[in-house]
């Protein structure tokens, strides 16, 4: 087909035409063109896509699906019957390369390869259609460079095989026809583009797959990227500064290598499963298995010495099993019980997975999060405070339920609350607090608990003890609580205004901060030493007018008081359940939200199916007949 026949076909769709191979393909409805060249023809209509096929004889047929399709498919087909018929193969590189951008052919079927597709086409047009990988009729060593940096994808948690390593190689090995090389060309720009992209930014949308993930994702420019790596001696070195550089990536990466090599070398046997729990002193024909399992994972010492009787409960296997707890986010008390015992029988495949779903987090996180910001893990119940790169405070914290899920997203904080007032949400005030009000009038005085009469400004007090408890069926009045030490917000609340009603606060369940566990909220954060935390926000803030003692001076005299920040201050809530700690060890939380599975189903969804890619090049015009490769899909 000639650039002119090419780009005739696409403008039939407005510009916005999805360029397709020579069969149907992901069943989706609207128009696409197929190159005059294929066995099945340049254009077909079927119910709810439209084709052309030049028939024996120079008749073609058409089946319509709608009115609207019948009058695109006859302006297109009027337009196809003009252009003579195509080569069985491309004379030449330059006519192989458009006919491949124009039908799509070789490229993988993915939400975004349509985009691709017509970003690959500008790139190619600013160089006139010349190659950016092939030299002198051969691939270049650049080309041999790009591909290595695609193989080493699994280093970054991606799956090579998704970039089509295994077409690449064997079209390196065996192409040397136009249109083999023309495929090769193609594939290494859209491998380079598609690597790039998942590197700087993620492979997945969070929004697209998570509801509660509030991130937007950010877009990089890839055709200026492919101008920058097709100038590049080694287009490798350029791929390698598109990761996020903050140390929680890096220090995942060297995890995701040490639990490969764990995995690759067998990884660590299960302990046997049992219904009593074992505690500290006992003796359990188990024992055995657990040491075996603390040292693959270096809880407890390789040397360490074996008691006597190996079935004992010692203490050197108990000081590794709290070690093992306290990475694990288990309650460190040396007992195995069902808890850590699925922990440690988690495969170290399955921890590889977990490690390369957090560096796909970590690719959605900003790349500027400010000079001095605050983040939290939900899935580790921990706040940290940073400034110019280092942790300056950290805090335990409380977040919401399994049905009262905190969202991940950003904002920014503007003013810490004193002696707030907490206004009950309607939900709360319904199933929690009216019910608890009907039977016992005065609970809410015991509680601290107001009625107002609306939520307007003016709005008075209403006294409980006038209305009719008995025959009410809800409570029609705004619900707040006063300042005070039984308030549920505490004696401070952190606002950074946003539409889900979370914010940091206080609370007067401090017990709960000594639990492993701390999903027991509504969905806002409790912070453990929250005084402790705003004195470091109002540092940062430069908001010098508010000295620790003015902050107590206002916090003993029981009076709500507004404190606006000299400037805003960035916080992150994010959802990590695989972490370096400051230590160096590697920490696992459990998926308390869910949050884990839907992130893998993502992602196994997003996986390229190359089989079928590679299968429609060889049918393609003149398309190498070179062997099948496969790619390992291990991420």
């Amino acid at each position: 087909m000639s650039r002119q026949a090419g780009w005739a076909a696409r403008l039939a769709g407005a510009s916005t035409i999805i360029p397709a191979p020579p069969r149907a393909r992901r069943g989706e409805a609207g128009l696409s063109a197929y190159p005059l060249n294929s066995p099945e023809g340049g254009v077909r209509i079927a119910p709810t896509r439209c084709y052309v096929t030049p028939i024996q004889g120079g008749v073609a047929e058409m089946m319509v699906g709608s009115v609207l399709l019948r009058g695109l498919c006859l302006a297109l087909l009027a337009g196809f019957l003009t252009l003579p018929a195509a080569a069985t193969a491309a004379p030449d590189f330059t006519t192989a390369l458009e006919q491949r951008l124009t039908s799509g052919i070789g490229t993988p079927e993915t939400d975004r390869d349509s985009q691709d597709l017509l970003t690959l086409g500008r790139f190619y047009e600013k160089r006139d259609y010349a190659p950016a990988w092939i030299e002198q009729g051969k691939p270049s060593p650049r080309a041999h460079l790009l591909l290595l940096a695609l193989q080493q994808a699994a280093s970054q948690g991606l799956n090579p095989a998704d970039y089509g390593v295994a077409r690449i190689t064997t079209l390196l090995e065996r192409g040397d026809s136009p249109d083999a090389l023309a495929e090769l060309e193609l594939m290494l720009s859209h491998g380079a583009l598609d690597y790039g992209r998942d590197l700087a930014t993620g492979r997945l949308a969070p929004m697209a797959i998570d509801s509660e993930l509030y991130v937007e994702k950010r877009e990089i420019d890839v055709l200026t990227l492919l101008d920058r790596l097709a100038k590049l001696p080694d287009p490798g070195s350029e791929l390698a500064e598109l990761p996020p550089r903050r140390a929680e990536y890096q220090q995942l990466k060297l995890a995701l290598q040490h639990y490969r090599e764990l995995a690759a070398a067998g990884g660590w046997k299960q302990v046997p499963l049992a219904e009593a729990s074992l505690k500290p002193g006992g003796t359990d024909e188990r024992v055995p298995a657990l040491r075996a399992r603390l040292k693959v994972t270096g809880e407890l010492a390789v040397d360490a010495p074996v008691p006597a009787d190996p079935t004992l409960f010692d203490e050197a296997t108990i000081a590794a099993l709290k070690i093992f707890q306290a990475r694990h986010g288990l309650e460190p008390d040396g007992v195995l019980g069902k808890q850590t015992l699925l922990a440690l029988n988690i495969s170290a495949e399955q921890r590889v997975a977990q490690i390369a779903m957090n560096m796909e987090r970590w690719r959605w996180m900003p790349l500027d999060m400010g000079p001095s910001y605050i983040l939290v893990n939900l899935a580790a119940f921990h706040l940290s405070i940073f400034d110019q790169g280092n942790v300056v405070h950290e805090a335990r914290v409380v977040v919401g339920t399994s049905s009262t899920r905190t969202p991940v997203f950003s904002r920014k904080m503007s003013y810490l609350e004193i002696n707030p007032y907490w206004h009950v949400p309607t939900k709360i005030v319904r199933d929690e607090i009216f019910p608890k009000a009907k039977k016992d009038p005065t609970y809410l005085a015991k509680q601290g608990y107001e009625l107002l009469s609306d939520w307007s400004e003016s709005a008075v007090t209403v006294d409980p003890k006038t209305l009719d408890w008995a025959h009410m069926t809800r409570l029609p009045y705004r619900v707040r609580q006063v300042p005070g030490d039984k308030n549920s917000l505490g004696r401070i609340k952190m606002m950074f205004p946003n539409e889900f009603d979370v914010y940091l606060h206080d609370t007067p369940s401090k017990n709960l901060f000594n639990r492993a566990n701390r999903s027991f909220s509504h969905g806002c954060i409790r912070v453990e030493h929250p005084f402790d935390v705003a004195d470091t926000i109002l540092r940062l803030t430069g908001t010098t007018d508010w000295p620790r003692t003015r902050v107590d001076e206002v916090l003993a005299s029981g009076q709500r008081t507004v404190v606006r920040l000299k400037k805003p201050i960035p916080i992150h809530i994010s959802y990590v359940t695989a972490f370096v700690a400051g230590d160096g060890s590697v920490n696992f939380r459990s998926d308390i939200y869910g949050r884990d599975r839907k992130l893998a189903t993502a992602l196994r969804a997003s996986r390229v199916k190359w089989d079928a890619v590679e299968a429609e090049a060889r049918l393609a015009p003149g398309g190498a007949a070179a062997g099948r490769g496969t790619d390992s899909v291990d991420r």
